[in-house]
């Protein structure tokens, strides 16, 4: 392992990167700060800070957090970040895992012993490092995306910033350790997956390996679905679908499909057997009319059928003339995730807490991106009167390009994974991205891509929240140039346990064998509709 120290961080402060040494147009960067974290044995971390400094005076600086281990493994990974950005990432916590089971003083296991713990992937030897992306969020949720009135700000946030971190990044790598790394992984989630697939589709000779997951890459998209689902919402009589509404699906969906995949362990994981077999009509109250929260209306099946419908632009967005259904009547529930359908059915204008969370999303984008003004009412627009607009702002932000083939072509891997039950990013978009990828690349698509599908996980919340260490399977791939083994992941909500289940690649699924431990990845295959893998 190549060693740092702690004299040697101490002298990056004020060390500043020109303009030269940055791929894309920037005033240059400058180290603000630099702390040495003692670990608990004789290694330390070397925690930089800084910022780089925009064209237009008037744009934000994008700030950077750099994460030097003193006892390097050669390896370097870019964390991405969430939502629309604007909060500094700083790279080091990556995935949840099981601890070993919590006794009390007399031996006791507490609880059930336990507990999910934070990978931290600098301790173990990586240098990681994130970004604020190029703005900094006032935490006023009806101002996500008001940085995108800045032409720079939104350049950045499009993906420019990554390119000029990175280079950032590889400069103090140098000036601490005296060479390049050897591999460099660039690992995101929703808005980082998104910045995944950014730089294998735009700088693919920089990074040797990316772990996407729920990617929210093709944003303009996504938020235009999610403005639909709004309207139908808030602009259709008696289509509101309330908590208890959105529970009453859910309960009656895992009624209907829990054991479809041979096991009742609150996780539907035969997917396409749950959409052929659940009839939400069966909710529906007694003529039509809501009678209250143990049925349906006809305007609240009606939005149920909507929201898991595929959504028809009528033009192109980047390539893509449509989007998906959301997974509502496939096991995904609303409440408490952030990303239901609100808490009142009159909102607020703009939207707020307690609003449909897609419309606080998608409004950001229609008022700050699309239209540029603030003031404009997001419930009230028409995408079809806004074409050239929407793809503008599509060809600056997403990342819907199949062509990876410079990425192939320097040998760079991907592996990219959604849950079954995300409200926030379907995984219908995961799966039509992979289809396309399939069309383009073929049988000679496994040689460099893998995609994962997670029953039971959601944006975060879910039946399922899975741990899993991809990170160390896109190294192994990378530097033994070997298919990756079968996956196993843990479930880290701490009512389970720590259960496992295979993590199977797409189309499969996790089966139940009929017999064995229910909480344990050796009691479950990978299968499809056709038969066992």
């Amino acid at each position: 392992m190549r060693e740092g120290t702690a004299q040697s961080c101490s002298s990056l402060v004020g060390l500043s990167v020109p303009a030269s040494q940055i791929g894309l147009a920037t005033h240059g960067a400058k180290v603000a700060s630099a702390e040495v974290e003692k670990l608990e044995d004789d290694r330390t971390i070397c925690i930089l800070k800084g910022a780089i400094a925009p064209v237009d005076p008037k744009a934000p600086d994008i700030n950077f957090q750099i994460n030097l281990p003193s006892k390097w493994n050669g390896n370097a990974v870019h964390r991405g970040g969430g939502g629309y950005d604007g909060v500094l990432v700083d790279g080091r916590h990556f995935h949840y895992r099981p601890r070993p089971p919590q006794r009390d003083l007399s031996g006791r296991v507490e609880g059930n012993g336990f507990i999910p713990q934070e990978v931290d992937i600098t301790v173990q030897g990586n240098v990681t490092f994130g970004s604020d992306s190029g703005h900094q969020f006032d935490g006023n949720i009806t101002r996500m995306a008001a940085f995108a009135t800045n032409a720079e700000a939104l350049e950045n946030f499009g993906g420019a910033q990554l390119k000029k971190v990175h280079d950032v990044a590889i400069q103090m790598i140098w000036k601490y350790y005296g060479r390049a790394p050897s591999r460099i992984y660039f690992y995101g989630s929703s808005q980082g997956g998104h910045e995944g697939l950014t730089v294998a589709q735009r700088w693919p000779m920089d990074y040797d390996g990316v772990v996407s997951i729920h990617p929210a890459y093709n944003l303009t998209a996504l938020q235009l679905s999610g403005l639909g689902i709004a309207q139908r919402l808030y602009r259709h009589p008696g289509a509101w679908l309330s908590p208890l509404k959105s529970t009453l699906i859910a309960n009656a969906v895992l009624k209907t499909c829990d054991a479809l995949d041979g096991l009742a362990d609150g996780v539907i994981a035969n997917v396409n057997a749950c959409r052929a077999a659940f009839d939400v009509h069966k909710l529906v109250c007694p003529g039509g009319r809501d009678e209250g929260p143990e049925c349906l209306s006809n305007a609240q099946i009606a939005t149920a059928e909507f929201i898991s419908g595929e959504t028809t632009f009528g033009f192109s967005v980047s390539g893509i003339t449509g989007f998906g259904g959301w997974p509502i009547l496939e096991g995904a529930g609303t409440n408490g995730s952030g990303f239901g359908f609100g808490t009142k059915p009159v909102p607020d204008r703009p939207p707020a807490k307690g609003d449909a969370g897609v419309w606080i999303m998608a409004d950001q984008l229609v008022r700050y991106m699309v239209i540029g003004d603030p003031t404009f009412d997001s419930l009230t627009f028409e995408p079809s009167q806004h074409i050239a607009a929407i793809q503008h702002i599509s060809h600056l932000i997403d990342a819907s390009s199949p062509d990876l083939d410079a990425f192939r072509w320097r040998g760079g891997k991907l592996l990219l994974m959604h849950g079954t039950v995300d409200m926030a990013i379907p995984p219908s978009n995961s799966i039509a991205y992979y289809e396309r990828l399939r069309d383009r690349y073929g049988t000679g698509l496994k040689d460099f891509v893998r995609f994962y599908m997670a029953p039971g996980f959601g944006h975060g919340p879910g039946p399922f929240v899975v741990s899993w260490d991809s990170l160390t399977t896109l190294d192994r791939w990378v530097d033994s140039g070997q298919s990756p083994r079968p996956q196993t992941v843990q479930d880290v909500t701490p009512e389970h346990g720590g259960r496992s289940r295979p993590l199977c690649e797409y189309p499969l699924w996790p089966k139940y064998r009929g017999s064995g431990d229910p909480n344990a990845v050796e009691s479950f295959v990978c299968t499809s509709d056709a038969g066992d893998r």
